[in-house]
């Protein structure tokens, strides 16, 4: 019983620690071990050489002509970043399965306009989410155009929207908006109506 309570004061931390010995033999093997010894070379005519010699030739202007010109280029190019000029991506899906399309258009560093009008409004959500996240990982903008038209830009290209001045202008009303006949006979005749 009284070892239960031994282990419990050591646990914690009323018992003074026990005496540890000290090992000091480690310090004298470490000091033993390593004792100067002479090392020896091999013979020079036993050493494999350590490099190969190249012969040096002498540049002259003759010589720098005939040889030919290579330089390595240490540049390495950016995707979509051809020589200034950016493009823009036009992607009508009528699929979720285009999706990644325009994930890697993004990841090339290119513009995409997603009109999403041909798909159905769940899958035109559930793509407009998938890009949306494969946009902001790639730390890219987006913006919506119009119905089911949106923009997703990458990070080098920034889109400014004049949305706000737009806000005190009201949409026309539709029963004050007069459709004209798509028949081109009647369009000599309906040409010379003034809509009141």
């Amino acid at each position: 019983m009284s070892n239960v309570f031994n282990r419990l004061r050591d646990f914690v931390g009323f018992n003074e620690p026990e005496d540890v010995e000290e090992y000091y033999e480690d310090e004298e093997m470490e000091d033993t071990n390593y004792r100067p010894q002479e090392v020896t070379p091999p013979p020079e005519n036993e050493r494999p050489p350590r490099r190969r010699l190249k012969e040096r030739t002498q540049f002259t202007p003759e010589t720098r002509e005939t040889m030919p010109t290579t330089s390595k280029s240490n540049v390495i190019g950016m995707p979509g970043a051809n020589n200034g000029l950016n493009e823009i991506v036009v992607i009508e899906p009528q699929s979720f399965e285009k999706m990644p399309e325009v994930i890697q258009a993004l990841r090339k560093r290119k513009t995409v306009l997603l009109n999403l009008n041909m798909m159905e409004p769940d899958d035109a959500q559930r793509a407009v989410d998938f890009v949306a996240g494969g946009t902001f990982a790639i730390d890219g903008n987006q913006e919506r155009v119009g119905e089911s038209i949106f923009l997703f830009t990458p990070d080098c290209v920034n889109v400014t929207s004049h949305s706000h001045s737009t806000q005190g202008l009201t949409a026309p009303n539709p029963s004050n908006v007069h459709q004209m006949n798509p028949n081109p006979t009647n369009w000599r005749n309906q040409g010379d109506q003034i809509p009141q």
